[in-house]
């Protein structure tokens, strides 16, 4: 019996979770805030910069304007897939793609990696400041997020987990 109780309890939370995946479009916007801010991409920045990356990445160079860097997302992923910045650094995650991109710390389904993310915090007021979208973000959106912490900090797109990438923190 109590197998039996454990065993309809994670089937149901399993429904929830694949539920609450797909409609990704119905969950409120995160409130923007000077650590986490989504915005729409209206283009590339006017004077652009590369930073260095590895000749692994077949997707363009991040955009670099002041302390802030583009990372673009597309049907393959994210690129470049590692990135270096300095602590205070903001990283603009672009979806070039033709899905939703719901950007998150490491690991699926947690997001715990980066220090205070986790993704109960989604829809809380403890959400401002967490390195996690909370939601997807459509073609032409972007979401930005502020890195006060030092590291190595992989995210990944929580709607298509296999796609990753690493910030490196100095």
């Amino acid at each position: 019996m109590k197998n039996l109780i454990i065993l309809t309890t994670v089937v149901i939370v399993l429904v929830g979770v694949i539920i609450f995946i797909y409609s990704g479009d119905t969950v409120e916007a995160p409130t923007p805030t000077p650590d986490s801010t989504p915005s729409t991409s209206s283009g590339p920045a006017s004077s652009p910069q590369s930073t260095p990356i590895s000749e692994e990445s077949p997707l363009p160079l991040p955009t670099v304007s002041g302390s802030k860097v583009t990372v673009t997302y597309s049907n393959s992923g994210y690129g470049p897939a590692t990135i270096n910045i300095k602590r205070g650094d903001t990283v603009v995650f672009e979806n070039k793609g033709s899905f939703s991109m719901w950007t998150a710390s490491a690991f699926h389904p947690t997001h715990k990696a980066y220090p205070g993310s986790d993704i109960a915090k989604c829809g809380t007021q403890s959400q401002a400041g967490i390195f996690d979208a909370c939601k997807g973000y459509g073609p032409g959106e972007s979401w930005e997020f502020k890195f006060n912490e030092q590291g190595t900090w992989k995210y990944h797109n929580h709607m298509q987990a296999n796609h990753t990438g690493t910030i490196v923190v100095e």
